[in-house]
């Protein structure tokens, strides 16, 4: 939704953001945004209302060619005649909740077009929800490339993730790969982690299980994911799907690849369509596979490596703005 909002502006649009507040301080951000963007910190029950008459007030008074919603959720309150096209974004987890299937699909049922992030993430909600309406969807991948950046210093860590630390983003089964790696072929790695989430602890005590403490860097608000990108050779993100999560796309690896890096990710969810012929798949949950890629993609790193930029280049931003612009 911020790349939505800022490269809408920067196309010459007229931008007006409704926004929650932020649990991180957002005063300097809103602050350097050249667009209107107005934040709701009341408790819940009435933030809702207010935004929502805020929302009705606003479009009465303004003229709005189209509004994108975040969610189902924030397309769901409005139940009277806008003028504006209505784009509902659907991600992934938040269609899995089918205790709420009567809501998500009377909400989705009111969009003029639903653009989901993968094709996985379309198929899962046609599946779950079979009286959507079958006119009016389609897919954008959700990533934006300000730029390619060809990138030869020397690379301090062989593997990185950049992501939340959540079980489902197989942090663990690359510690698992590296100790194969380690003790089977005498290959030693370092893998930098960049990110927090409620897996942090978890991590770290699988570290020291797997005797991995000079290998591994968990690296948290100092760094940003520009730096390891370009401080890294591969990302690894071998993702899997719970009951409640899934991996609807993968953004971090098109950032990856914008940096040179190939990738390495697995047939989980939506996750192989954030990789061209830059990367390579594996089955899930499948450290023995896992193995073999990570050997398999530095013996054919540089041919990785200039297909990592090829595949990002169709994310560069203003050809990213026009696919959602243009969409309806």
């Amino acid at each position: 939704m911020t790349n939505i909002a800022q490269y809408a502006f920067a196309t010459r649009n007229k931008v007006v953001v409704l926004s929650d507040g932020s649990k991180f301080a957002s005063s300097d951000f809103d602050s350097k945004c050249k667009f209107d963007i107005f934040r709701f910190d009341q408790i819940k029950f009435l933030r809702k209302k207010i935004k929502l008459s805020f929302a009705q007030n606003f479009l009465k008074n303004n003229k709005i060619d189209i509004i994108f919603f975040d969610s189902w959720k924030s397309l769901e309150p409005f139940n009277y005649a806008i003028g504006a096209k209505k784009i509902c974004l659907v991600h992934g987890n938040e269609i899995l909740k089918l205790s709420s299937k009567d809501r998500i699909l009377n909400s989705l049922n009111k969009a003029d077009l639903v653009i989901y992030n993968s094709k996985f993430t379309k198929n899962k909600a046609i599946k779950n929800f079979k009286s959507l309406k079958k006119i009016n969807h389609t897919i954008i991948h959700p990533a934006f490339i300000k730029k390619i950046l060809v990138n030869k210093i020397k690379k301090k860590y062989d593997l990185c993730t950049v992501a939340r630390l959540e079980y489902r983003k197989g942090h663990h089964l690359v510690f698992e790969a590296m100790s194969v790696l380690r003790n089977k072929y005498n290959i030693i790695l370092k893998y930098a982690i960049l990110g927090d989430g409620p897996e942090l602890s978890r991590l770290k005590d699988l570290v020291i299980k797997h005797s991995l403490l000079e290998q591994v860097d968990f690296i948290y608000h100092d760094y940003t994911s520009e730096k390891i990108f370009k401080n890294s050779s591969v990302h690894i993100m071998p993702t899997l799907t719970t009951p409640d999560s899934i991996e609807g796309f993968g953004i971090s690896n098109v950032e990856a690849a914008s940096f040179g890096l190939p990738c390495i990710v697995s047939n989980s969810g939506g996750t192989p369509e954030s990789i061209g012929r830059n990367g390579i798949i594996v089955k899930e949950n499948d450290t023995k596979q896992l193995v073999k890629s990570i050997i398999d993609i530095f013996k054919m790193y540089k041919s990785y490596s200039r297909q990592s930029y090829l595949f990002a280049n169709k994310f560069e931003s203003n050809k990213k703005i026009k696919e959602y612009l243009n969409a309806i």
